[in-house]
């Protein structure tokens, strides 16, 4: 009977594998370290593609906003005091027209519960979840050391693929103590009226 019984404790324990293995599945790996930017800059050209927009040429140069690193796991030896968010959904209007802008905003505050967030598992999504059209403004994040220098953090995302809940609770408890907006592109240029010629008296 000892024999029979440790025979078929053997299908239960496979199972019970299998079982963990297809939950791990959903966890995608942790990404590589983050390069080591010598600013935060939220008007580089990766900055803006991942928000979603495009930059007019005349705007924005590559000379004043050059490419920057790939987001990744916040290293190790890097150590944040202040957090750069990039934010859309602001327009801007001046004689040229409406531009799609972004928003920069310079937070503070307790930085713990957001590296937490950022150093939650990457979950993946099975393509099998419906997602409604959101209104909430899509962002991108830097976070700051002491000496300016700046590393893009890739945000762990929800079944959707927007930041998890998480991460967007720590950057809203967050304290603003900066904000500017910048112009990005002219999406409605401001249409020219053209006089029209008295009518003459004859």
């Amino acid at each position: 009977m000892r024999g029979r019984t440790a025979v078929l404790l053997v299908p239960v324990v496979v199972a019970a594998m299998t079982l963990l293995v297809g939950c791990s599945a959903d966890t995608s790996p942790a990404p590589s370290p983050a390069q080591i930017a010598t600013a935060a800059d939220c008007l580089a050209p990766q900055v803006i593609t991942n928000l979603g927009l495009r930059a007019d040429a005349r705007e924005l140069s590559a000379t004043s906003h050059p490419d920057v690193p790939a987001p990744g796991s916040v290293p190790a030896s890097f150590e944040a005091v202040g957090v750069v968010e990039c934010v859309t959904g602001e327009r801007l209007t001046d004689a040229q027209g409406v531009w799609d802008a972004i928003t920069v905003r310079h937070l503070e505050g307790d930085l713990g519960p957001l590296l937490a967030a950022l150093a939650a598992p990457h979950e993946t999504s099975t393509g099998d979840q419906l997602c409604p059209a959101s209104d909430v403004a899509t962002f991108q994040l830097w976070l700051v050391d002491a000496l300016g220098r700046a590393v893009r953090p890739a945000p762990p995302v929800d079944v959707c693929g927007g930041p998890t809940p998480a991460v967007r609770q720590a950057v809203a408890a967050l304290a603003e103590i900066e904000v500017a907006h910048y112009r990005v592109h002219l999406a409605a240029a401001r249409a020219t009226v053209v006089p029209t010629a008295e009518p003459t008296v004859g």
